[in-house]
């Protein structure tokens, strides 16, 4: 351990920070809605109002912006200690409470080593800034590079080749495998929320020598300035698991959760719920990967209730009717089905639909191998559903081995 006396002795230089133009950028039209204005509910006052060129904690200077949310902006930061760069993730100040700090706090406490936590996005600080409006959360995490998302959009026909789908899978599985050893469930795990990592901090530099040389376009309202989000490259490194906000800390939940078109029948249904409900995910996530068109989306956006009766129809269309064990769950379940599995018709049940005749992308044997692996997953039965481990351990992914 080092002395106060040696740390006294040998003080950390701080690099000077870098000034940053306050001319020369694109000027946006007050009355035009840019970035997080844009969102549903949007508050003003609710975020922190953030300047480039900024020290915060008198060693993070902000060097650009990154992306926004309903819960948070993201800023790229050079640390002038320890001359390294850092993402800063600035939340609103209305959070009641932080579930993704509750859930990094939790997976801390969890020593044991397993291989999986290197495909989590990692917390490694955290502390809060205070704004005239209130006090706003902030998270220091390693930067990382696109999403799966971005990188497949830039695909040829929109969709990856199968060794790339079999690698990502194969470190998304590990990650959640560690999640779900700590008890921990991300309920949100969809081709958006997984990052690339990046392998040197070239880019990271690139950002920040360009957004001197050509600085964001923004727009003034008030005292806030809300400047447009730079892209970010690809890394060449491994997937990164982000977004802890949804996580789920224990075993056994109830209630809503996971993006709609995500949805596992038991969470539309009401019923309790688990992990498995991330294994249901990672079928569609395979399935998303690797072919053109989603097998769910959102049918009827006015009406929740019709939603969840065309999402439930589709299922049925392509898994075939529940189980009665699945059915005496839930009394919801009456809505759709009769007590033998029927589809009641509250809407039509989708014709020629099957998995077999949607799965286009790959070859007989290689196709084969593909629709088992989701099918082991796409089940009514949350615990019929392969666990994280099982699925590593799946043949479709461990071909060629």
């Amino acid at each position: 351990m080092v002395s106060q006396s040696e740390r006294h002795s040998n003080p950390v230089t701080l690099l000077p920070p870098r000034e940053f133009p306050s001319t020369g950028f694109e000027v946006i039209d007050p009355s035009q809605s840019v970035e997080e204005e844009r969102l549903p509910f949007y508050n003003r006052d609710a975020y922190y109002p953030m300047r480039i060129g900024a020290v915060i904690k008198d060693r993070y200077q902000v060097v650009a912006k990154l992306g926004y949310g309903t819960s948070s902006t993201v800023w790229l930061c050079h640390d002038l200690r320890e001359r390294l760069y850092w993402v800063l993730k600035v939340h609103v100040n209305t959070l009641k409470h932080n579930q993704e700090l509750e859930v990094y706090r939790h997976l801390a406490s969890v020593t044991k080593e397993h291989a999986g936590r290197e495909y989590i996005r990692q917390l490694k600080d955290s502390f809060t800034l205070k704004s005239h409006n209130g006090e706003h959360d902030v998270f220091v995490m390693t930067p990382l590079g696109m999403s799966l998302r971005t990188l497949r959009e830039m695909q040829k026909n929109g969709i990856f080749q199968q060794t790339l789908v079999v690698g990502a899978l194969n470190q998304v599985l590990t990650g959640l495998n560690f999640l779900h050893e700590a008890d921990v469930i991300h309920t949100d795990l969809h081709s958006d929320n997984l990052l690339i990592a990046l392998t040197n901090d070239s880019i990271l530099a690139k950002v920040e020598d360009d957004e001197i040389r050509t600085p964001s376009a923004r727009k003034q309202v008030g005292d806030t300035i809300i400047y447009v989000s730079r892209y970010m490259l690809a890394g060449a490194g491994s997937l990164t698991i982000c977004d802890l906000g949804q996580a789920r800390i224990g075993n056994e939940h109830s209630g809503n959760a996971m993006p709609v078109p995500y949805r596992a029948p038991e969470v539309i249904l009401n019923m309790k719920w688990g992990n498995a409900v991330d294994m249901w995910s990672v079928g569609l996530l395979a399935w998303d990967l690797l072919e053109r068109e989603g097998l769910f989306r959102i049918y009827d956006h006015e009406s929740e209730e019709q939603n969840d009766a065309h999402h439930l129809a589709t299922m049925t269309a392509l898994l075939g009717p529940p189980p009665s064990e699945f059915l005496n769950r839930s009394k919801e379940t009456s809505k759709y089905w009769n007590k033998d599995g029927k589809w009641k018709n509250p809407v039509p049940l989708p014709t020629e639909k099957t998995l077999q005749s949607l799965s286009n992308s790959l070859a007989k044997d290689d196709k084969d191998q593909f629709l088992d692996f989701v099918q082991c997953l796409l089940c009514w039965l949350p615990e019929e559903r392969l666990t994280a481990g099982q699925a590593y351990y799946h043949p479709w992914l461990r071909k060629g081995e």
